[in-house]
C-alpha cells in the first residue's frame, strides 16, 4: 500500500467517526453560556439581553495569529463600546493562561475560558486540529445577527462594525 492509500484510509476513517458540528447561522438562537473570564468572574449571554454581544473564538493564547486577532478587536473596542456592544474572546485555555495573555496584550475586554470546549462545540468553533477562528454578532434578542467565518479573522471587527451601522 502506498503512503497515499494509507492517508486516504485514515482520512476516511477520521471523517466517518468525527462528529460534524455546523456553525450557527442568521436567526438561530445563540446558545446560552456560563464561562469564567481571566480573573475568575462568571459571564453569561443572558446578562446581556437588550444589547449586542460580539463573541469571537480563537484556538489558543500566545499564538501569532491569535495575538493579531485579539489586537484587531482591541483596536476597535472604543467604537464597539460606543455602540453598546460587549466583546468576549473565547478559547479552551485555562483562566491563568488567559490572565497572562490578557496582561501581555493589554486588553480591555474579557477572555472567557472553555477548557471542556462545551461552548466551543455549541457554536461550531471546533476545528480538526483544535479551535478555529469564527465570530458571532449576537443581537439584543439573543439570536445570531451575523456570523464571520472567513480566513481573514483580523477583519471580523471591521465587518461587525459595518453591519452595526
Amino acid at each position: 500500500m502506498s503512503w497515499y492509500q494509507v492517508y486516504r484510509f485514515w482520512a476516511k476513517l477520521f471523517c466517518l467517526f468525527s462528529i460534524k458540528v455546523m456553525a450557527l447561522d442568521f436567526g438561530q438562537d445563540a446558545p446560552e453560556f456560563q464561562l469564567y473570564d481571566q480573573e475568575g468572574f462568571t459571564h453569561t449571554l443572558r446578562e446581556h439581553r437588550g444589547q449586542f454581544v460580539l463573541l469571537f473564538f480563537y484556538p489558543r493564547d500566545f499564538v501569532f495569529h491569535s495575538a493579531q486577532v485579539t489586537k484587531a478587536f482591541e483596536a476597535k473596542y472604543q467604537e464597539f463600546k460606543g455602540k453598546n456592544v460587549v466583546i468576549y474572546g473565547v478559547s479552551n485555555d485555562f483562566m491563568k493562561t488567559h490572565l497572562n495573555f490578557h496582561k501581555k496584550m493589554n486588553l480591555t475586554y474579557d477572555l472567557l475560558s472553555d477548557p471542556e470546549e462545551e461552548v466551543i462545540r455549541k457554536y461550531g468553533a471546533r476545528g480538526i486540529l483544535g479551535g478555529k477562528f469564527i465570530s458571532y454578532l449576537i443581537g439584543p434578542d439573543g439570536r445570531i445577527f451575523r456570523k464571520y467565518e472567513d480566513n481573514l479573522s483580523v477583519r471580523h471587527p471591521l465587518l461587525a462594525l459595518r453591519d452595526l451601522n
